[in-house]
């Protein structure tokens, strides 16, 4: 489908010719991305398209990006064939609706490591790059500092070491800022979170490792890391989560909001206004007891295959780091609802959806609408988190004996090409803000 053949007047390409249904047509046939620059291409098309009232499209709702499950190979990415379907087309998934496809083309050979907006992180075995989703614009990022880190190659995962030290393993990007046309594409922040160490770019400069000021671990196990902006001094606090002791890492350490016997993943997030710090915890793991399996119940709407579980230990705590009196004197406030909003982390950006329209219970106790408010979604935490590949939804006011809504997917080795399924949202809006939209 050439699209571009209708951002033309006259001739075949003439506007005029297509009715809405038309366009409606068209643009099932299309992937996400091709949707979004067929909007572009005239304000009458983008009305059209985002007048769709969310029948096909589903625009601005948190999906799942992952790979088709019909391409999940367990296989070494160094013997995978580069030209598969599977490096570049990938499932788009709204949680109630039917999937659509969407195409990566510069995901060839290469792996992602994180996303922020329409922005993804990736590599492949030599460069680490920002590319737009639906512009493809491509930025090079630098390679860490010889003196510090050095590079190994693995086929399943990056590995890396200290110069002076054991092997570490990158996580994840976290893209805390993305770039954008004003800034020349050179405003960007990101951090490379390691298992034991942190290292933080800016736009134009070089990576530099952040240090630990208080005494920690020899070699912290780090699992989260944002930038939180504060809205008073306009400062930044570099945020990141050591499980060592489970302490926080500020860079000083901060007693924990919880401490009991229970395992559990840690996230960060911004408060929905950006000011506020939040951390998030909810258990490690899950399961029945002896070692009950629980069936899937395939969902029609989208075919995820779907799980209950009983009910799983989930908090949420908030500070203002701006209120402290002295450092390390932070009062953590337990948050018991997110009102309209809902959480969605893993190895994306932290996204907090507003969900108004959306129900926060489903009315006869089903796992079904899987999409509701006053919930925490939790996916991969890092690149190559594979050991419970499961997607948990935890109602934060659950009712008594309400179960734990669960995504499950296939289980795949260490050596599989298959990529962590993260959270992604879907933005028509790009169209006028990026791309050049046309008067007709």
């Amino acid at each position: 489908m050439d699209y571009s053949r209708l951002c033309r007047g006259g001739g075949d390409g003439h506007l005029e010719a297509l009715t809405g249904d038309n366009i409606d047509l068209i643009a099932a046939h299309l992937d996400v991305t091709y949707t979004v620059r067929l909007a572009a291409c005239s304000r009458e098309l983008y009305d059209m398209i985002s007048k769709d009232e969310g029948k096909m499209h589903h625009w601005d709702e948190p999906c799942l990006l992952m790979p088709p499950p019909a391409y999940w190979f367990d296989e070494h990415w160094d013997l995978a064939t580069a030209s598969r379907l599977h490096d570049t087309v990938y499932d788009l998934v709204p949680l109630d609706h039917p999937r659509r496809s969407v195409a990566l083309p510069f995901m060839h050979d290469r792996k992602w490591l994180g996303a922020n907006g329409d922005w993804i992180a990736a590599a492949d075995h030599h460069e680490w790059c920002l590319v737009n989703v639906y512009t493809e614009r491509h930025i090079p990022l630098p390679s860490l500092p010889d003196s510090k880190i050095r590079h190994s190659i693995v086929s399943y995962r990056p590995a890396y070491s200290f110069n002076w030290g054991p092997a570490i393993y990158l996580l994840k990007i976290v893209i805390c800022q993305v770039p954008t046309k004003g800034g020349r594409y050179a405003d960007y922040k990101l951090i490379a979170l390691f298992d034991k160490t942190i290292f933080y770019l800016e736009g134009g400069g070089d990576w530099r490792m952040l240090e630990a000021l208080t005494p920690a671990p020899d070699y912290p196990n780090y699992c989260d890391a944002i930038e939180l902006r504060g809205h008073r001094k306009c400062n930044t606090l570099f945020v990141s989560i050591s499980n060592i002791a489970e302490n926080l890492m500020l860079p000083f350490v901060i007693p924990p909001p919880v401490v009991d016997d229970q395992q559990y993943a840690w996230f960060l997030a911004p408060s929905a206004d950006g000011k506020r710090l939040m951390i998030i915890l909810t258990v490690n793991k899950i399961g029945i007891a002896n070692a009950e399996v629980p069936p899937d119940i395939p969902y029609a709407a989208n075919g995820l295959q779907l799980r209950q579980y009983p009910p799983v230990a989930t908090y949420v705590f908030e500070l203002d780091p701006l209120s402290t009196a002295r450092a390390g004197d932070f009062l953590w406030r337990q948050v018991n609802s997110l009102s309209d909003h809902s959480l969605f982390l893993g190895l994306n950006y932290p996204i907090i959806a507003n969900l108004k329209k959306r129900e926060s219970k489903a009315p006869d106790g089903t796992l079904v609408p899987f999409m509701r408010k006053n919930c925490v979604y939790t996916a991969y935490r890092n690149i190559r988190y594979n050991q419970y590949p499961k997607i948990l939804r935890c109602n934060l006011q659950p009712d008594e004996g309400e179960t734990v809504g669960v995504i499950s997917l296939p289980k795949d080795g260490w050596d599989s090409v298959r990529q962590a399924a993260m959270w992604f949202k879907p933005a028509l809006n790009i169209a006028r803000s990026v791309l050049p939209l046309k008067k007709q």
